[in-house]
């Protein structure tokens, strides 16, 4: 059976779609069973429809408009009472999001003298992380003659190797920027290297490497003024963060709560 030509429009699909994920609310009904769909709901499918559409509603557009709606909140109380909210992740992880919103909600800009006590009482947060500088030499797959291999770049020579993107000098790379090049364990590796001599063969998640560290950055004092934007984020999240503990907190003795040891 063909849909009726409203309800093929992407526009009005997206619409329906979207409701579907925001009917909540009408859960908190006396009798689950009873759909209502009042004139302030009527006037707001109109109003998204014209909205999207520029168009105006007729009487068999509204009456489209109110099927598809009453349709999406049967699927809806449906996937409730079958508990897909329980089991799904996408569904739980926007419930989830939605409740941290409604509890915390969009805390007052800070002020200035704020911004200072919390970068002042916090500054291990706002240190540059280490940076490494090292020359590597690259292959796809490990070396037969390694330890040759190894030797001649320690005398001095020059061998042949596999192209890396990014050409063989790395200079002040932060961790964060080599681990997610070449993976934790080869981070861990450069961090116990000697300086100025060449070891490996060291594996990575691109090959395999001989590498030379040639400087060590330590971290460094970030100044207030460099780092203004992400103090103000930090100080927002510490907000959003206690107001949400603390209603977790009168919450949970609602709840009886098992760890499985």
């Amino acid at each position: 059976m063909r849909l009726p030509s409203i309800l093929r429009e992407p526009l009005v699909a997206f619409a329906g779609l979207g409701g579907a994920f925001f009917l909540i609310y009408h859960l908190s009904t006396a009798d689950e069973r009873v759909i209502t769909v009042s004139k302030a709901d009527q006037g707001s499918l109109v109003a998204d429809y014209e909205m999207l559409t520029g168009r105006k509603v007729d009487a068999a557009q509204r009456k489209v408009l109110i099927d598809d709606y009453v349709a999406n909140e049967v699927l809806f109380r449906e996937a409730i009472d079958r508990g897909m909210h329980l089991t799904d992740k996408e569904t739980r992880q926007k419930l989830t999001d939605k409740m941290r919103f409604m509890i915390a909600g969009a805390p007052a800009e800070p002020t200035e003298e704020q911004l200072i006590d919390f970068y002042s009482d916090n500054l291990d947060l706002y240190r540059s992380e280490p940076k490494v500088s090292f020359d590597h030499v690259f292959y796809q797959a490990p070396p037969q003659d390694a330890p040759r291999l190894l030797k001649v770049l320690n005398d001095g020579g020059a061998v042949q190797s596999d192209e890396f993107w990014m050409g063989r000098q790395m200079v002040n790379y932060g961790q964060s920027m080599v681990r997610g090049m070449f993976g934790q364990a080869f981070l861990d590796r450069l961090a116990n290297a000697p300086t100025g001599a060449w070891i490996g063969p060291i594996p990575s998640i691109r090959g395999v490497h001989f590498v030379r560290v040639n400087a060590v950055t330590e971290p460094e004092m970030m100044p207030y003024a460099q780092v203004r934007d992400q103090v103000r984020q930090d100080w927002t999240n510490r907000q959003i963060d206690g107001a949400i503990s603390g209603q977790v907190a009168v919450l949970k003795p609602k709840y009886e709560i098992h760890v499985e040891p």
